[in-house]
């Protein structure tokens, strides 16, 4: 199997590709997949733990309840002062310690010498400043009972280009960090390159937009290509990452029904396969923001349906920040006989094109356009008046 070009740059796959089987043992890398996800030990929370969460870490006592349960055979401060202390003198601010502990208070149980040392002069090895390391235990704790957290770290930073981007993707997805290699990570992301032509740059997109997909198992990337391809969206189509982090990001049953609403507007399975191949996007939107925006276009703008179809991008578009206040303005210019594009153009320009096209040449002929059209997109009511009246 041909290996992506990232791939063959990554200095952790070029020494440890070949015995990735020995080193990522799938039980255990399965078991730290799911280490902050497990359902809490069904045994009864214990007292001390829920006193030393709220009189030590700082959480509310409803919290402290909560998360007690992740610590049922805490009965003594002697390990979790020992961790605390530690932390404190590492530079751990307080406020991390409690950001940590809101989210799994389970760091409080690991062993200092054996947990927390050894990573964090891992992490220091790979180039982490103390911010980093500080940032990395807010956001996912449990990291540091992780091994092979160096060797994970190593694999990406080449993909996301930074230590700041590396955080940042962990702070909403700290599957990164424990996901297994040999059986998803470098699987899925051979198959985006090779078998879905996606670009290197598209892959980095979706790590950011998607990163589940990328960490889950072969089986189930492979699915969601599948479905993709079902809404009606080709792997050779421009818009298919796009369509594969729609159908990443949303359930199943979502998806028909939102399939069901687009067909209860009119359009029929042609129109609405147009639509989806053209923004497939569309489908992130709600049952009823679709419909204030087809009202809107339809009765307000005098849009006819087969504009809507040839151009779906207008439901990708802010009602109220771009919509309204360029029909106020189309409507006034060609009040006053002023020339204008057709309406799909009329929308898509971006903000400085458009002012320098359609506001700024006629504001000496109608005063106070240029004020009423910024007050318009912040949704200023006198901004909007201002252009009904105007334009009447």
């Amino acid at each position: 199997m041909a290996m992506l070009p990232f791939l063959k740059q990554n200095s952790y796959v070029r020494s440890s590709l070949s015995p990735l089987r020995t080193i990522f043992n799938t039980s255990i890398c399965r078991l730290l997949s799911t280490a902050s996800q497990v359902a809490p030990s069904a045994s009864p929370a214990s007292n001390f733990a829920v006193e030393y969460l709220i009189n030590t870490c700082g959480l509310p006592s409803d919290r402290a309840i909560a998360k007690s349960r992740y610590l049922p055979h805490l009965k003594s401060p002697e390990k979790p002062d020992a961790v605390l202390q530690f932390l404190r003198q590492v530079g751990i601010t307080e406020p991390q310690i409690r950001a940590a502990a809101f989210r799994n208070p389970g760091f409080l149980c690991l062993s200092v010498e054996k947990c927390f040392k050894p990573r964090m002069a891992e992490l220091q090895e790979i180039g982490f400043s103390p911010s980093h390391i500080s940032l990395l235990f807010s956001i996912y704790p449990l990291s540091f009972q992780c091994t092979r957290l160096q060797q994970q770290i190593q694999f990406w930073m080449p993909i996301v280009g930074s230590v700041e981007k590396l955080l940042h993707l962990c702070k909403r997805s700290f599957y990164l960090l424990t996901a297994n290699l040999e059986t998803s990570v470098i699987p899925n992301l051979s198959f985006l390159q090779q078998q879905c032509s996606l670009s290197v740059c598209q892959i980095v997109r979706l790590i950011n937009s998607a990163s589940r997909l990328i960490t889950s198992s072969h089986e189930s990337l492979v699915s969601k290509v599948s479905r993709a391809e079902e809404l009606g969206v080709p792997r050779s189509s421009g818009v298919f990452l796009n369509a594969l982090i729609v159908v990443s990001c949303l359930k199943e049953s979502t998806i028909d029904s939102r399939l069901l609403y687009w067909r209860s507007l009119g359009f029929s399975p042609k129109e609405l396969n147009s639509i989806i191949c053209k923004a497939p996007m569309v489908l992130g939107y709600s049952e009823n923001l679709i419909g204030c925006k087809m009202e809107f276009l339809i009765n307000e703008a005098a849009c006819d349906k087969l504009h809507v179809v040839q151009n779906p991008v207008l439901f990708m578009l802010s009602l109220e920040k771009r919509l309204r206040p360029r029909i106020l303005v189309r409507k006034l210019l060609e009040s006053k006989g002023f020339p204008v594009t057709k309406l799909s153009v009329f929308m898509k320009y971006i903000e400085v094109r458009f002012v320098e096209k359609f506001i700024l040449p006629y504001e000496h002929t109608i005063p106070g356009l240029h004020q009423a059209y910024k007050d318009a997109c912040s949704g200023n009511v006198s901004g909007l008046n201002f252009l009904q009246k105007t334009s009447s």
